[in-house]
């Protein structure tokens, strides 16, 4: 058995050091010198049984964590810096699971020239639940969800659908895409899709004051993992595409006619619109001659209204 401060004592040295980091893990907080620019924070939880299967593997638990935080960051145009990290391990949760967790959650840090600087650690009967803070910084303007405008056309920077295929492990946050948007003009607003591209263009167009959207059918990308698991239905793989949730990709809306610069992070799909923001309200489908109305569904969590 290992007791929580020797646990904590080594983890200093596990997660290692910077020159920014003026007081690191040990004490009852961490101080950083945060380059003198606007901070951005964020803070998602991970817990077995909701964001992942019992029999996941504790490193892509640990990426998880850590990269959907880092998503939230992108969705912003942040860079990241520093990563607190809470711990509550079930009982009896093996040495050998903690140490591909804590792996994970390394590695995702370090894709992302971010650093784990301090958290707590905790044993709980429950399940195990991972809490990520990331701290991040501007270089310029922050990316909102509330700017969309009517005759923006709407793109998003990946193909959409297959967390249910396990994609919700495996994604990587789009930060280089996220901070390359906010550096472009024509770009009025950005979400991270975490809870399915219906639902989270809807919280956009309402942030952006209570607009409507029209997607093309044809212009949706699908992962191709969305596609085998709808078995050749490709109703199914849409609606997979348009609702699964956990894509971390970004959404964003974009003037109308204008283009991007030229180079930067994005995919030619990208650049391509896949629907436009509209006045009127309600999302609708167009799919040939076709339009039909959509109901902004996708994952949410249900809070007891008592």
């Amino acid at each position: 058995m290992v007791a929580e401060r020797a646990f904590t004592a080594g983890l200093a040295q596990f997660f290692g050091n910077h020159r920014d980091v003026l007081v690191g893990i040990g004490d009852d907080a961490a101080v950083v010198r945060h380059r003198g620019r606007a901070g951005v924070l964020c803070c998602d939880p991970v817990i077995a049984g909701v964001h992942f299967a019992l029999d996941a593997d504790p490193a892509l638990v640990g990426r998880k964590a850590v990269n959907r935080n880092l998503a939230d960051l992108a969705a912003m145009g942040a860079s990241a810096d520093w990563l607190l990290v809470s711990l509550a391990l079930p009982r009896g949760y093996p040495a050998r699971a903690r140490t591909a967790l804590l792996r994970g959650l390394r590695a995702a840090a370090r894709a992302a020239g971010a650093l784990v600087i301090g958290g707590d650690v905790a044993v709980t009967p429950g399940p195990l639940s991972v809490t990520v803070t990331a701290v991040g910084h501007l270089n310029g303007r922050a990316l909102r969800r509330c700017g969309a405008r009517p005759g923006d056309t709407l793109h998003v920077t990946a193909a959409l659908g297959g967390s249910l295929a396990g994609h919700h492990l495996r994604f990587r946050p789009p930060l280089a895409a996220g901070q390359w948007l906010a550096a472009q003009s024509p770009v009025h607003a950005a979400m991270d899709i975490s809870d399915g591209l219906l639902l989270d263009l809807q919280t956009l167009l309402q942030a952006s004051g209570g607009l409507g959207a029209e997607l093309s059918a044809a212009a949706i990308p699908i992962t191709a993992a969305a596609r085998r698991r709808a078995g050749g239905d490709h109703g199914a793989a849409l609606q997979a595409a348009l609702t699964d949730g956990e894509d971390h990709a970004l959404l964003w809306a974009q003037a109308g006619g204008r283009e991007l610069a030229a180079g930067g992070p994005l995919s030619a799909r990208a650049r391509r619109p896949i629907g436009r923001v509209v006045r009127t309200k309600g999302l609708w489908l167009v799919d040939g001659s076709e339009r039909r109305r959509l109901h902004p569904t996708g994952y949410q969590h249900d809070l007891d209204a008592r």
